[in-house]
């Protein structure tokens, strides 16, 4: 085999001095910042016969700001659990045409709470089901009761969660009961 030709390189210029000018500094690593996963709230379970009447906040209704699909019985399940009891709250609504009715849940000995309500569509598109401060019970107590936001998705049912004093915020599952 035959000796592979060496071509030459022209000679190159000089390298520039670098100048202090330039505020120049050494290279750092500088460690990803760590992320922290955030859990998200799931949804209560509901059983799959139910989702058939879950909450969906008809698009026309809403540009209209009308209300009137809510008229009805509503159960809400919260996804927390009641302290006296174990078990997650059932609140039960009775929307009138008027924007206004009630809500009625029992916890412990047969104890029930009551409370009116308003609800109205925000500008927003979401609707908001809210008392008038904490349900009087029937012995006496006051019960806490969240302020139910709910916001339509492309499909499928409303995605509603429910805000306790403070920041508490919790998934809440909307069903239709009744007319």
């Amino acid at each position: 085999t035959p000796p592979i030709p060496v071509i030459e390189q022209p000679s190159r210029e000089p390298m520039i001095a670098l100048t202090h000018s330039l505020p120049l500094q050494p290279a750092q690593v500088i460690p990803a910042p760590v992320v922290i996963p955030v859990a998200i709230p799931k949804a209560p379970e509901v059983p799959k016969e139910a989702i058939k009447n879950a909450l969906v906040l008809p698009p026309n209704a809403v540009k209209a700001g009308s209300t009137k699909f809510l008229n009805g019985i509503w159960r809400a399940t919260i996804d927390v659990k009641d302290p006296i009891t174990g078990k997650p709250p059932s609140l039960r609504y009775q929307i009138n045409s008027n924007n206004t009715g009630t809500v009625r849940t029992m916890h412990g000995d047969n104890i029930t709470c009551k409370s009116d309500v308003e609800v109205g569509l925000m500008q927003s598109g979401n609707l908001i089901i809210k008392s008038r401060g904490q349900a009087k019970c029937s012995d006496g107590s006051r019960y806490p009761l969240p302020e139910i936001t709910c916001t339509q998705g492309l499909s499928g049912p409303a995605q509603c969660t429910g805000r306790y004093d403070g920041d508490t915020v919790v998934p809440v599952t909307l069903i239709k009961v009744s007319k």
